[in-house]
């Protein structure tokens, strides 16, 4: 499939960026010990150097004949990826040599450079429904449920080493994972629908087109549910259970809507 390495490479910036985002949320906190830090710090560090490693194999113009492909903003992406890799080692190095505040100024900074690499490779396939704003979106509230699972997947276990240790932080990052996966939801209603240009998506693609729907937004919500209720109860090791599931869930549905993007230009 000639659109496996960008399928890949959308995949590891959603990560990275969505990890860097809800780690530097939880720093702030102040709920978390270091190590916990630097776990999340190095996914994000291996999400980005992944997407780096993909990126000479990447053709971005895939679908340029049936599809505007807007390739201004290559120079934004190759650029911001390098300054969030290298962002990304100096937050690991500052989670230990560092202060509170110069490694969170760091993060906010790595945080930033990976949104904006993000947003950058998501306007290559903006088209013009809605004003251009879908894929965007789309890019963003996938990095965003990406984010928000694997970081709470990671916390989860803290909790069996450290029982003790407070459940706001997985609870909250619990909260975050549900409404990404609404703001999902909601995109799929606004760029699925018969108003939309969804063109041969329901022709072509409807079995992975609810796919995407029933496992990478629908199953991962009620698991969200689930684990909401394990943390209630203080039972961290199926929290942590259930979140695992969850991350493989919005996994495939993250390379399935991305697969869907690439062939006929539906962002969901």
């Amino acid at each position: 499939m000639e659109s496996l390495p960008l399928v890949i490479f959308t995949l590891m910036l959603e990560l990275s960026s969505g990890t860097c985002v809800v780690l530097l949320l939880t720093d702030f906190f102040g709920e978390t010990g270091r190590t916990f830090l630097v776990t999340c710090g190095l996914t994000a560090l291996a999400a980005a150097f992944l997407a780096r490693l993909t990126q000479g194999s990447v053709d971005f113009e895939v679908g340029l004949q049936s599809y505007p492909v807007d390739r201004s903003w290559g120079g934004f992406q190759d650029t911001f990826l390098t300054i969030l890799l290298v962002l990304l080692v100096l937050y690991n190095l500052m989670v230990w040599l560092g202060t509170d505040t110069a490694r969170r100024v760091v993060g906010i900074t790595a945080a930033g450079a990976g949104l904006v690499t993000l947003f950058a490779d998501a306007m290559f396939y903006r088209g013009s429904y809605l004003g251009g704003w879908v894929a965007p979106f789309s890019f963003l509230a996938g990095a965003a449920a990406i984010g928000t699972v694997t970081t709470g997947m990671l916390l989860g276990h803290w909790y069996l080493v450290s029982p003790a240790m407070t459940v706001a932080p997985l609870n909250r990052i619990n909260t975050w994972f549900f409404w990404s996966l609404v703001a999902q939801a909601i995109l799929v209603i606004v760029n699925a629908g018969p108003w939309s240009n969804s063109g041969n998506l329901f022709q072509d693609f409807a079995v992975i087109f609810w796919l995407r729907v029933l496992v990478g937004i629908v199953f991962p919500m009620i698991l969200a549910i689930a684990t909401w209720q394990t943390c209630k109860l203080k039972a961290h090791m199926s929290s942590t259970g259930f979140l695992y599931v969850a991350l493989a869930a919005v996994l495939a549905g993250e390379i399935i809507s991305k697969v869907i993007l690439f062939s006929v230009f539906v962002p969901l």
